[in-house]
């Protein structure tokens, strides 16, 4: 009786635990699917000032990368992979909060403008982006580098 009682006991933790796990996913931003061959181009109308987006691309293996573009209030771009060079292990990546983006498992908190410059020993991972003509510009072949991250 008493054993039937702690198996019951540790299914409930591990629902609890798995159910935990599924919704942080689930709470996970949405990001918008990009492709390419060469260069992602897009609007800078699509970033606005102050604001953080993400960004998905498949890989021809089918990976999904996942990547942030910001405009900071001078209009610059920059733009992050969705993991740090410490945290990526936890496959946590970020989320946005106002004007801030969060590391999703150390909780380090990065403005727009100062995202890439890390806190300890968490620190975005660089994405190269170019602004010119009124466009964004990334390089296929530089998200692809980041393929080890996810």
């Amino acid at each position: 009786m008493k054993r039937s009682k702690l198996l019951l006991a540790g299914m409930v933790v591990a629902i609890a635990l798995g159910a935990a796990v599924i919704g942080a996913q689930a709470v996970r931003q949405e990001c918008t699917q990009v492709s390419g061959r060469d260069t992602i181009v897009l609007s800078e109308a699509a970033l606005a000032r102050g604001v953080a987006r993400f960004f998905c691309y498949r890989d021809d293996s089918g990976k999904r990368i996942r990547f942030l573009l910001a405009r900071d209030s001078n209009g610059d771009v920059h733009g992050v992979f969705d993991a740090c060079q410490q945290c990526y292990r936890y496959h946590k990546g970020y989320e946005i909060s106002g004007g801030d983006i969060v590391c999703r498992f150390c909780r380090n908190r990065y403005k727009i403008g100062e995202m890439q410059t890390g806190k300890a020993s968490c620190v975005p991972v660089r994405l190269a982006v170019a602004q010119r003509a009124h466009a964004v510009r990334v390089k296929v072949a530089d998200i692809e580098e980041g393929r080890s991250l996810f």
